[in-house]
């Protein structure tokens, strides 16, 4: 079947239904907003068109990259041989599942079956799950993966992660946490102490949510957080990302990764398996990172609802956390240049471009410089990876770990 692309509702209409919906009930929560504009039934960004690519808002690596995708399968069927999990089916830890969070087009996924069936035939018939609630990328996945997965090959789709199957996972999730909704808190100070009672706070957080001023949408303060929330979110009492705590300083949360994270852990931890993790972002807190890309430009993050994406820095910190304490194992992150090249994709690259022509070679190269510089995405995206209770550091990972960054986003 082949999808044909709709035609968009107006972005008027649906700045209308979200300015009625804050007159009627008040400022959205920054999470409730990012739902609308990502996922509103009506009037998605990801719901109703193909962002991806030139001819889209932005570019994904495994868009950029055939190799990409290779390496991914490459390095997934190493986890799969050194776990175990290829071996007879003799009990149902046996036999793996494929998952992936945030497939697109299904570029990644076919070319990592691509690779499956020629070096581990098992791997490219077990049963692929794809997590993906957008009804047109859902038919383009099935007219990609029907073009490359062998015939026999079970597909299933879920909006979530909640109904996996008891059996352990092969997973890869690209570009997946980035563009889940999340919340932001803002720091205000306190006036200029009168009194050197020592127990007055300089400041403290409060909710950062979206309403309307002279008729546009417009960040606003909300609610102070209470202290249960503050450790929930780990919210620094005098200090963010190094820097003293200044009024206007922006922090952020995202419970819905953090749910995501524990689900993908707790299974992994249960039934065995590996999930990596690819995404722009840094190892800790990093202040306001939330922002909006359209035509491959930034935007405003109240450009145009429903026409621009909407996306932020994955903090690998509380990923960590999450996993840990669903009883899994988290290493890295590293960044994605450096995993890339440790796992051999220049050799690779190599090898692919002595029996290419030379406009072929010059486009092979570019793409790679691009993965895998740090002046383009190979700083700003980071690899993690999920494995079950363990020791001993993974193939990839035994570079120097991230401790924070300051990039901004490339590769887009």
């Amino acid at each position: 079947m082949t999808a044909h692309q709709p035609h968009p509702a107006d972005a008027s209409d649906f700045f209308d239904k979200i300015a009625a919906q804050i007159t009627a009930t008040g400022p959205l929560t920054l999470a409730a907003f990012m739902q609308h504009v990502l996922a509103d039934p009506d009037h998605g960004y990801y719901i109703n068109q193909d962002p991806f690519g030139s001819a889209g808002d932005f570019t994904t690596a495994p868009e950029i990259s055939g190799l990409f995708g290779e390496m991914c399968g490459l390095y997934l069927a190493h986890m799969v041989e050194i776990a175990g999990l290829n071996s007879p089916a003799d009990t149902p830890r046996c036999s793996p599942a494929i998952l992936e969070l945030g497939p697109g087009r299904g570029s990644l996924m076919a070319d990592m079956q691509n690779v499956w069936q020629k070096i581990i035939p098992p791997l490219a018939t077990a049963p692929v799950h794809l997590v993906e609630t957008s009804p047109y990328l859902r038919h383009l996945q099935r007219d990609k993966l029907g073009a490359s997965m062998t015939k026999d090959t079970p597909l299933y789709w879920h909006d979530d992660v909640t109904n996996l199957p008891a059996a352990p996972i092969i997973a890869i999730a690209n570009e997946f946490f980035d563009a889940l909704p999340l919340n932001q808190a803002v720091w205000r100070s306190n006036e200029p102490k009168t009194s050197n009672d020592a127990s007055i706070a300089d400041g403290r957080w409060y909710h950062r949510l979206v309403g309307l001023a002279n008729g546009r949408l417009a960040f606003c303060d909300g609610p102070p957080l209470d202290p249960a929330t503050c450790a929930a979110w780990h919210l620094p009492a005098t200090m963010l990302n190094d820097a003293a705590l200044v009024d206007g300083s922006i922090a952020e949360n995202t419970a819905m990764a953090d749910a995501y994270m524990g689900q993908l852990a707790s299974h992994i931890a249960t039934y065995g398996g590996a999930c990596l993790i690819i995404d722009y972002g840094r190892d800790g807190q990093g202040g306001d990172s939330l922002q909006a890309v359209a035509d491959h430009q930034p935007v405003d993050v109240f450009y145009q609802p429903g026409k621009a994406d909407l996306s932020h820095w994955v903090d690998f910190s509380a990923l960590r956390r999450s996993a840990t304490a669903a009883g899994a194992r988290f290493v890295g992150p590293v960044t994605q240049g450096a995993f890339l090249q440790a796992i051999g994709i220049l050799q690779r690259a190599e090898a692919a471009a002595s029996l290419a022509d030379t406009k072929t070679r010059r486009g092979l190269y570019a793409a790679i410089d691009r993965l895998v510089s740090n002046q383009q995405m190979g700083s700003a995206f980071k690899v993690a990876l999920v494995l079950p209770p363990g020791t001993g550091t993974p193939p990839g990972f035994d570079t120097s770990p991230v401790t924070g960054s300051t990039e901004q986003k490339s590769g887009e």
